[in-house]
């Protein structure tokens, strides 16, 4: 009798303790399934790589990680090796003929392609290229004595050079004769750009300094709708701010193009000329009409106003003459706080918003005029640029 109860308690033991660990393995799954929210599966191993994470997965979470890997060297090679199929360097083209005459010995001439003058970032695939040159460089700059030579050592003859005198970042345009299905960089567009991201300077095919976004400024206090406003600060001035030098972040896309004087002209701004090299829109750049203080940046007396555009002169004009702002009846003293959907605050400029769009296009102002909200439809004008 003995036995047999000591037999029972054994097995009522096992089954309880089968039952516990039953179900101690389903409470696991429901608790994985549906309450660890921030849990994700391709990242339940030891070791985590976050090397080929990008702009994409900011929000990425990690908890508890028993080992993170992060190689931000080899993020930073990657991206110029992959920038380095979109860059061409120009050079001084060389005379074989003059060569020939002047060799004594059959040493043959040749490009030195770690050390060209200056290098050029593919826009399109048909062979437009963007430079930023100083005012001097552009002067000697022709499509008759120099080359440009790829990533894959090709050398293309230069046929069109279009210098834009008034556009900020001191670019230069010019297009590489008989080019096709040639690699395109994106462009940045301002949403794409956050303080504290991490960049790279090149003003070569191999070289890089890695800088990080520091703030974005505007200058002068008294805007202009028409102007490209925009600037950007990069950390690590001294070592970053190289002269002619374009940025990017580690996708691999145009964030800024550097001029002469080491300003951080961000490439957004020049939105409508992007377009125009695409085939959206001609190379006009639009024109709304009216001088402005960025009230996010500004502390106007007597009025707790933080966002929007106000209508302030400069000299003695807050609105151009026969601009589309003027035909549309705004006025000084108008604070212009939308633009279509978009708020003019912190992150939209109305310089910066204007740019988004092209000549043509039709837009709703909101503004408020003597304590009253009014709307009012207007067609973008065209800014002649002067070349």
């Amino acid at each position: 009798m003995k036995k047999k109860l000591t037999k029972n308690i054994i097995f009522l033991i096992t089954l309880l303790a089968i039952g516990g660990l039953l179900a101690g393995i389903f409470g696991g799954i429901v608790a994985y399934n549906y309450f660890v929210s921030d849990f994700s599966l391709p990242y339940a191993k030891q070791e985590v790589n976050l090397t080929n994470l990008n702009n994409a997965n900011s929000n990425f979470i990690i908890q508890e990680p028993k080992k993170v890997v992060i190689n931000q060297d080899q993020k930073i090679a990657e991206t110029i090796n992959s920038l380095s199929t979109s860059i061409v360097g120009v050079f001084k083209e060389i005379d074989l003929e003059e060569e020939e005459a002047k060799a004594v010995s059959a040493k043959p001439a040749y490009y030195s392609l770690n050390d060209p003058l200056f290098i050029g970032l593919i826009m399109t695939s048909d062979g437009w290229v963007m430079s930023s040159l100083s005012a001097e460089d552009k002067k000697t700059f022709t499509s008759k004595d120099f080359v440009a030579i790829s990533a894959d050592r090709k050398i293309y003859q230069i046929d069109k050079v279009n210098v834009v005198k008034d556009l900020p970042g001191d670019i230069v345009f010019f297009h590489l004769a008989e080019a096709e299905n040639l690699p395109v960089r994106k462009i940045a567009s301002r949403s794409e750009l956050s303080l504290g991201q991490s960049l790279l300077v090149i003003n070569s095919r191999h070289n890089a300094w890695p800088t990080t976004l520091a703030s974005f400024e505007k200058t002068p206090d008294i805007l202009n709708s028409d102007s490209v406003n925009a600037r950007l600060s990069l950390s690590n001035n001294s070592d970053a701010l190289q002269q002619n030098s374009l940025v990017f972040n580690l996708s691999g896309d145009l964030v800024a193009i550097i001029s002469a004087d080491k300003e951080v002209v961000p490439a957004f701004a020049h939105n409508y000329y992007w377009q125009s090299f695409w085939g959206v829109v001609k190379n006009v750049r639009p024109s709304f009409g009216v001088n402005y203080l960025d009230l996010a940046s500004t502390k106007i007396l007597e009025k707790n106003l933080d966002k929007g555009a106000l209508i302030y002169p400069r000299g003695k004009v807050a609105v151009l003459e026969n601009s589309p702002a003027q035909k549309a009846g705004l006025q000084e003293g108008d604070i212009i706080t939308w633009i279509n959907n978009r708020e003019l605050d912190k992150q939209n400029d109305l310089a910066d918003v204007i740019a988004t769009y092209k000549s043509g296009d039709k837009i709703t102002v909101s503004y408020w005029r003597d304590g009253q909200e009014k709307q009012v439809d207007l067609i973008l004008g065209e800014f002649k640029v002067k070349e």
